[in-house]
C-alpha cells in the first residue's frame, strides 16, 4: 500500500514539475502584446476607371486602293489641300519600303561600329556595360507596356554588340555583311521608284492621325452633349473596330475630351475646373486633366464625368478606348495597422502607445483606409497627439491608461 502511494507521489510529482516547466516556457517566450512603429506613409488618392477620347475628326477615304505610306506621323499638324499620304498602286511597296528603312538603319549601325577602334569605344567591360543597359531597358518596357521605345532600344543594343564584335575581332569589320545589305536596299529602291504613286491631300487643316476605329461617326466633342448617359455609356462599352479601308483621320484641334462613367459617390470628387493627374493604360507619362463637365440624367444611376486635354502627342492621338488611374492627390501622414484603432472611455477613436513601459492613449484622426492599414493625420509637435516613432499597440488585452508594462 505505502509502494503505490509513493508511486502515485512520484507521478504527480512529475505531472507538476513538466506543468510548471511549460509555465515558465510560456512566460519567457510568450509576448501578451504586439507592437509596431508608427511611420510615414504617402498613398495616392485615386480611382481607376475605363473611358474613351473623344475628338471631332474627319476621315479620309481612300480612293486609289493598293497600300498607303505616310508622309506625317500621327499628331502633326497639317493643313487643307497639302499631302499627307501616297497611295500606291503596288499592295507591297509600304513592306518595301518599310524593308529598306530597316536596311538603311542596319549598315548606318554596322558602319559606325566598323569604323570606330578601341580606343574609342573604350575597354570590352564598358561595352559589356552598354549591352546590359540596353537589355535592362528593353525588359523595362516591356514591363511598363511602353512598346514605342522598342525601336531605339533595339538599335542601341544592336550597336553595342557591334561595337562588342569590332574591338573582340579587328579582321572582321562587316565588309561583307555591309555589302549585301545595300546590293538589297539598292534593288528595294529600283522597285519602290518604279511603283507609281497618287498624293493623298488633307481634307481641312487640322491635326493628321493614321487609324480609323469607326468612333468618328458615333460621338465628336459637339454630339457628346446631345447624348444622354446611357446613350454615352454605350459607346464607352463599345469595341473599337480598327478600319483598313480609310488613309486616316483629320482632328479639327489638338484639344480633346476623356470621357468616362462614374458612381455619384466618385463623382464628388471631380470639382469642374479641377486639375488632375491622368495615368494612361500604356502611356509612360502621366497627363495633367481639366475637369471640364459632368452630365447626369434619369436615364443612367451614373454620372459623365467629361475631362479636357490640350496635351497631344503620337502616344495620345492613338488612344481611343483606353482605361486609367486618375490621381486626385497624395494623402501624406503616419502609418498604423487597422487592428490598432481602438476607442477609450469616451469613445473616442485613438491608440494605445507604450511610452516608457508605460500605456497612454493617443487620438487618431483617419484620413486614409488601406486593406489592413489607415494613414491617420500626423499633428506634428502637439501634445498627446500621436508622433513619429511612437510604438503602437496592435495586439494584446485589457489595455488601460497609466498600465505598466515590463
Amino acid at each position: 500500500m505505502k509502494s503505490k502511494m509513493l508511486k502515485f507521489m512520484a507521478v504527480l510529482l512529475s505531472v507538476f514539475l513538466v506543468i510548471y516547466a511549460g509555465y515558465q516556457a510560456w512566460t519567457f517566450f510568450y509576448t501578451p502584446y504586439k507592437t509596431e512603429i508608427a511611420v510615414t506613409y504617402s498613398v495616392n488618392e485615386a480611382i481607376h476607371v475605363n473611358g474613351i477620347a473623344v475628338r471631332t475628326e474627319t476621315v479620309i477615304e481612300d480612293q486609289y486602293g493598293g497600300s498607303v505610306s505616310y508622309i506625317h506621323e500621327d499628331a502633326a499638324r497639317v493643313l487643307k489641300n497639302k499631302p499627307v499620304a501616297y497611295a500606291h498602286a503596288s499592295s507591297d511597296t509600304v513592306k518595301k519600303m518599310e524593308r529598306a528603312e530597316e536596311l538603311e538603319k542596319e549598315i548606318g549601325l554596322l558602319e559606325e561600329a566598323s569604323n570606330g577602334v578601341s580606343q574609342l569605344y573604350g575597354s570590352s567591360e564598358f561595352i559589356n556595360d552598354q549591352i546590359g543597359n540596353a537589355v535592362s531597358a528593353y525588359s523595362g518596357a516591356i514591363a511598363r507596356g511602353n512598346y514605342s521605345d522598342f525601336s531605339a532600344i533595339k538599335d542601341s543594343l544592336l550597336l553595342s554588340v557591334n561595337k562588342k564584335t569590332s574591338i573582340t575581332d579587328e579582321a572582321n569589320k562587316f565588309e561583307e555583311r555591309i555589302a549585301l545589305l545595300k546590293a538589297e536596299f539598292d534593288e528595294l529602291q529600283n522597285e519602290i521608284n518604279s511603283d507609281e504613286a497618287n498624293t493623298v491631300t488633307s481634307p481641312k487643316t487640322g491635326y493628321f492621325i493614321s487609324s480609323v476605329d469607326g468612333f468618328e461617326e458615333l460621338i465628336t466633342k459637339e454630339s457628346l452633349f446631345e447624348k444622354s448617359v446611357s446613350e454615352i455609356e454605350e459607346i464607352i462599352n463599345q469595341e473599337v473596330a480598327v478600319s483598313e479601308e480609310k488613309i486616316g483621320k483629320i482632328a479639327d484641334n489638338y484639344k480633346w475630351y476623356y470621357v468616362i462613367s462614374v458612381s455619384p459617390e466618385d463623382a464628388e470628387k471631380f470639382s469642374i475646373g479641377r486639375k488632375v493627374s491622368v495615368n494612361f493604360d500604356g502611356l509612360e507619362d502621366s497627363l495633367k486633366l481639366e475637369i471640364y463637365e459632368k452630365i447626369e440624367d434619369e436615364t443612367s444611376e451614373n454620372i459623365i464625368i467629361v475631362l479636357l486635354s490640350q496635351n497631344f502627342t503620337p502616344e495620345v492621338a492613338s488612344l481611343r478606348q483606353v482605361s486609367a488611374d486618375i490621381v486626385f492627390g497624395t494623402i501624406s501622414g503616419l502609418r498604423i495597422s487597422s487592428d490598432s484603432v481602438r476607442f477609450d472611455e469616451q469613445q473616442q477613436m485613438g491608440v494605445f502607445i507604450l511610452d516608457r513601459s508605460e500605456v497612454k492613449f493617443r487620438a487618431v484622426d483617419i484620413i486614409y483606409s488601406g486593406n489592413g492599414y489607415n494613414v491617420v493625420k500626423w499633428n506634428q509637435g502637439t501634445k498627446n497627439a500621436l508622433q513619429l516613432f511612437d510604438e503602437v499597440f496592435v495586439g494584446g488585452n485589457d489595455l488601460y491608461v497609466g498600465k505598466v508594462i515590463d
